[in-house]
């Protein structure tokens, strides 16, 4: 059974990985052994009232001393507009964890899937970190869905991969601008030619879009398929 640890952080680097996203860097107090597809519980203190929330880890789980949430500016929330309002560099915090149950060991394929919708691409560069070191690894997918293009998250790493040969990658986008060269539309519209037999696929998202997304590769009946949905409201 896996030690679930509650720890001493330090927010010790934040960067603007667009408009509307961000990656918190927490420098910990002693080492957190993780697996990429965890998340942490994240304990912080503002202005006497105390805040409770769960991010994923986007960081390579080679590094147990340091971790990287990538969070999304919800516009409703409590927590993450004070990312937006204020510098919290320097913040001490409490991390709990690592929790979760879609991670990296349990999926032992080749051949691999990863779809993140939004920022749900933060866990799929923590998984594609951890599955590139397979010796073993056949092909992997990744397919991010965005908004816009000025919405991609971490593309800089995903467009690093592109000369892997076992490493396929693209964006979809639902508002594309004009003469854009990326995917349009919904990622469930382009899954046509791969193949979904004898593979394990990773979903990362809002629920009605991982479900819109399962559904449909279901709909080609592949055979041995195991599928690994990390659904958020």
């Amino acid at each position: 059974m896996k030690s679930i640890k509650k720890i001493d952080a330090v927010i010790s680097k934040i960067t603007d990985l667009t408009k509307t996203a961000k990656e918190i860097k927490l420098t910990l107090n002693e080492p957190l052994p993780f697996i990429a597809g965890e998340f942490v519980n994240v304990f912080l203190e503002h202005h006497g009232q105390d805040f409770r929330r769960a991010f994923s880890i986007s960081s390579d789980d080679n590094n147990n001393n340091e971790i990287n949430l990538s969070i999304r500016l919800t516009l409703n929330g409590t927590v993450t507009p004070l990312f937006w309002q204020e510098d919290f560099t320097g913040r001490r915090v409490k991390v709990m964890g690592p929790l979760g149950l879609n991670t990296a060991d349990k999926m032992l394929s080749n051949k691999i899937y990863l779809f993140g919708f939004g920022i749900g691409a933060g866990v799929v560069r923590s998984l594609a970190m951890h599955h590139l070191r397979n010796f073993n690894l056949q092909s992997l997918v990744i397919i991010t869905g965005n908004r816009s293009e000025t919405e991609i998250v971490h593309q800089d790493y995903f467009d690093g991969l592109k000369n892997d040969g076992r490493v396929t990658v693209q964006y979809v986008i639902s508002d594309p601008v004009p003469n854009s060269l990326n995917l349009k539309g919904y990622i469930q519209e382009h899954l046509f030619g791969f193949d979904f037999n004898d593979a394990d696929v990773y979903i990362c998202g809002q629920m009605v879009a991982c479900e819109a997304l399962k559904a449909k590769i279901n709909e080609y009946r592949p055979v041995n398929c195991a599928f690994f949905v990390e659904a958020f409201h």
